[in-house]
């Protein structure tokens, strides 16, 4: 919940003592209660904070541009303004990026080589989101070929002179999960990062409790190994090196919850049921790996089908993650990415952005509905948040959702919001009578079945990506037969 004025009661020496002091929100209230260094952890399925006597339930929104707007000072207003938004709608995590591999504008731009004045920029970030309440997901790269990403890291390695000489050869993207040239440029930039002190705040990232954790890598998928055993490996290095800079955030993969063939997978359940290179169980097992995710895109992953289809692989791609979650991983389940894209209007029909919405609540009923009945999925983060005017036209990707001007989209999140800190407030009750209980789920949105089957779009860049990345997988498939 968003932080209370003080009371007029309130003596003048603790007034002083606020404002003597930054005022940090929720995060730096909620790390007071107890006394502790602030710091979400995992109990079961929960986030908690403090003694584990506070649960943590997420209602959240993506960002991507955070760290590139913020790294120009005359940009800067635009981010407070999308944490001052975002605030105000009760949403308290952000999933933003802490990468940018080469490219124009690089935090990175070859191997340990850092550009500051990008790095101040997700200095700024942090600190604004500390100052909002609003906790950060930090992810670290990107499976795809946007801000760098796998394929610059190989790129790089390709170039270095001493892997020519040494014999490398890479063949692909993928070897950045097993070139051991390849990991350690990675394992320099997660040490670069994690031990960054803010030149804002002073305090290190390892040590800050606004960033609620550490995502490896965004979407990670693997044509050269389809089944996951090499995504698999590389986390099981990756994570356990991770930790040894930083024991006390949160680590995910950041898997988008394709099934592998692992002990209790079926690519069954994945979109056309082939294979992506990831395992959801197994991967989410390695140590080191606090928490579980998955991304809902159906109407991409399922191009070209019905929107009854549609809706009944939505149905069963969360059921099935709920139920595995709970049964074979025991630990907290986000939805990392969640959106619609909003297509042209179709004749005669509802408009597209009725169809977004409609799409909107019924994936925050489904993380309501198992939240508040003790199940593992407890959060969730849309894609994407933007804020209103034409200087902001340029990251529009029909997934976008503004605030001020999507009303009843931000109806729809702020009412999901509340009810998700009243669970906040009603298990904190629960455990201080000695016992925990849950309140009766409602529905958020009242939307309850999928919209009319979308249109097709020209353009856009997000969809092309992911549809060239499904087809690059089909293809794969089919030649192996």
């Amino acid at each position: 919940m968003r932080p209370r004025a003080p009371a007029a009661a309130i003596s003048l020496l603790l007034i002083s003592f606020l404002l003597a002091v930054p005022w940090h929100g929720l995060i730096a209230a909620e790390a007071g209660q107890a006394g502790d260094d602030g710091m979400v952890r995992v109990d079961g399925t929960r986030f908690v904070v403090g003694d584990g006597d506070r649960t943590v339930y997420l209602s959240g929104f993506n960002a991507y541009w955070l760290m590139e707007m913020a790294s120009d000072q005359s940009q800067r207003g635009k981010v407070v303004a999308a944490f001052r938004q975002a605030s105000a709608h009760g949403l308290n995590l952000a999933r933003t990026w802490a990468f940018s591999d080469g490219g124009d504008r690089p935090l990175q731009s070859s191997p340990g080589v850092y550009h500051e004045y990008m790095f101040q920029g997700l200095d700024f970030v942090v600190a604004e989101a500390r100052r909002h309440g609003i906790y950060l997901l930090l992810c670290l790269t990107n499976n795809f070929d946007d801000f760098g990403g796998k394929r610059q890291y190989v790129q790089w390695a390709r170039e270095d002179a001493a892997a020519a000489a040494g014999g490398h050869n890479f063949t692909s993207a993928d070897d950045f999960f097993n070139s051991t040239l390849v990991k350690s440029y990675y394992k320099n930039h997660v040490k670069t990062v994690l031990t960054r002190v803010n030149t804002v705040t002073g305090v290190a990232y390892r040590d800050d409790p606004a960033i609620f954790g550490w995502e490896l890598m965004n979407e990670p998928r693997c044509n050269a190994e389809p089944t996951g055993a090499l995504v698999q490996s590389w986390v099981e290095e990756m994570s356990p090196y991770l930790k040894t800079i930083d024991a006390s955030h949160l680590v995910t993969a950041g898997l988008e919850g394709f099934y592998g063939d692992g002990a209790h997978e079926s690519k069954a359940l994945n979109p056309w049921s082939i294979y992506y290179g990831t395992n959801f169980i197994a991967t989410h097992r390695a140590p080191g790996i606090d928490f579980a995710t998955i991304h809902l895109y159906p109407d991409v992953w399922l191009w070209g089908t019905t929107a009854d289809e549609q809706a009944a692989f939505f149905r069963n791609w969360t059921a099935s993650h709920v139920r595995d979650t709970e049964q074979h991983l025991g630990m907290p389940l986000l939805v990392t990415e969640y959106g619609k894209f909003i297509w042209e209007d179709q004749a005669g029909g509802e408009n597209a952005t009725t169809r977004r919405d409609r799409f909107l609540g019924m994936v925050l009923d489904a993380i309501y509905e198992s939240a508040s009945e003790g199940g593992p999925l407890v959060g969730g983060a849309f894609w994407q948040l933007l804020l209103d005017g034409d200087d902001m036209d340029a990251l529009k990707d029909g997934y976008q959702i503004v605030l001020p001007e999507d009303e009843r989209a931000a109806s729809i999140i702020s009412e999901h919001s509340e009810k998700m800190a009243e669970l906040s407030e009603h298990d904190a009750a629960a455990e201080a009578r000695g016992q925990r209980g849950r309140s009766e789920p409602r529905k958020i949105g009242g939307f309850g079945s999928w919209g009319s089957r979308s249109s097709a779009h020209p353009y856009v860049h997000r969809i092309l990506v992911r549809f060239d990345s499904l087809f690059r997988s089909v293809s794969s498939l089919l030649s192996a037969v």
